[in-house]
C-alpha cells in the first residue's frame, strides 16, 4: 500500500484519488445487495439474491461511466462482478 502525506497525515494512496473511501461505497445499495448475496444461508435464495446484485452493480456502473472517476468504487465494483460470477459457478457444481 503507498502512503502519501496530506495535511500533515499518512493516508493510503486510494483514499487520496478521489473523495469516496472504502466506507463511502460501502454504504452504497449495490454493495448491501452484494453482501447480501455473498452471505445468503437459504440456497434457494442465493440465485435471487446474486440477480440482483449483478444487475445493481451494472445500473452503479453506468452511473459512474457518465459521472466522476471513482477508481476505488470502479475496482470493488468489479472485484465484486467477479466474486459473483465464481459464487454462481460454484452453487451449479
Amino acid at each position: 500500500m503507498e502512503l502519501n502525506v496530506e495535511g500533515g497525515r499518512l493516508r493510503p494512496e486510494s483514499q487520496l484519488s478521489s473523495g469516496l473511501t472504502d466506507a463511502g461505497y460501502k454504504s452504497q445499495p449495490w454493495y448491501e445487495a452484494y453482501m447480501a448475496a455473498l452471505f445468503e444461508s437459504d440456497r434457494r435464495q442465493i440465485g435471487e439474491n446474486i440477480r440482483r446484485a449483478e444487475l445493481m452493480i451494472r445500473n452503479r456502473e453506468r452511473e459512474l461511466f457518465t459521472g466522476p472517476l471513482e477508481p476505488n468504487e470502479q475496482r470493488a465494483l468489479n472485484n465484486a462482478r467477479h466474486a459473483l460470477r465464481a459464487l454462481l459457478g460454484c452453487l451449479k457444481l
